[in-house]
């Protein structure tokens, strides 16, 4: 149960839901309260359009993709890769197998290149995060995808059970052997998922993969709002939320 309020929570917290609730807000103050209204409309859509450009939203989330630099691994030595999942596609209604998300892909080829340069084991690991219940696993279907690209489904280690970060370094670390792993995950997200394995005892050798920003020469399409601009917008300001949320508990 408080799995499921803390997703909720956090889902009304970001943007767009947090801001269309701003805006429904003012629109039942207009006829009461026209000034207080009128100021909740316009600061609703304002935040709405700043949030949807995406020189604001490269600005938001560059902090926490800059942690850590990409991964050279000349002379690394760890026992283990391990990947984490970031959502999982259920085709079930076509039907089909589930397949990664498209973070979770790029998550995953990173991880298979290193794991291969360096012939370690690759673990991978995630459940479902979905509040609905489902059959589809973030880490069953980067397994099948994996041995679909050829990587060998003997050197592969599936955890299936974890619904999220906190709960992958748990159940990560009764699969390795090691104590020395590389860390893949997407570049905004690896501060906090290093921090909480090293909770748990791992030495960790950060991996960013998936980043969100980019160089990108100023235009006049940059004033243009963008549904991908959004989305890295509210995602950066999740894990901000969800850095200071763990700190205050202890798991960073």
């Amino acid at each position: 149960m408080g799995f499921i309020i803390s997703k909720v929570l956090l889902l009304l917290l970001l943007p767009p839901a947090s801001l269309l609730v701003l805006i429904l807000a003012g629109l039942i103050l207009l006829r009461r309260h026209p000034s207080a209204g009128r100021t909740l409309v316009a600061a609703g859509i304002a935040l709405l359009y700043i949030l949807s450009l995406e020189p604001v939203s490269d600005r938001l989330i560059r902090p926490l993709e800059a942690a850590y630099l990409p991964l050279n691994i000349a002379d690394i030595k760890a026992d283990a890769v391990v990947v984490l999942g970031s959502g999982v596609n259920d085709l079930s209604w076509l039907p089909a197998r589930p397949e990664p998300s498209p973070s979770s892909l790029q998550r995953l080829i990173e991880g298979i290149r290193i794991a291969r340069n360096l012939r370690i084991p690759l673990v991978v690991s995630g459940g479902s995060g979905a509040l609905a219940p489902t059959e589809a696993r973030e880490a069953d279907a980067m397994a099948a995808l994996a041995v679909k690209l050829g990587y060998p489904h003997g050197d592969l280690v599936i955890e299936n059970r974890s619904r999220n970060t906190w709960e992958n370094a748990e159940q990560v670390k009764g699969l390795v052997s090691g104590r020395t792993i590389i860390l893949v995950t997407s570049a905004f997200h690896l501060k906090r998922a290093a921090g909480m394995f090293r909770k748990q005892g791992f030495s960790v050798i950060p991996a960013p993969a998936a980043y969100k920003s980019a160089s990108r020469p100023f235009s006049i399409t940059a004033l243009l709002p963008r549904t991908g601009a959004l989305d890295t917008s509210s995602t950066a300001l999740a894990e901000y939320l969800s850095l200071a949320w763990y700190w205050s508990f202890g798991k960073l």
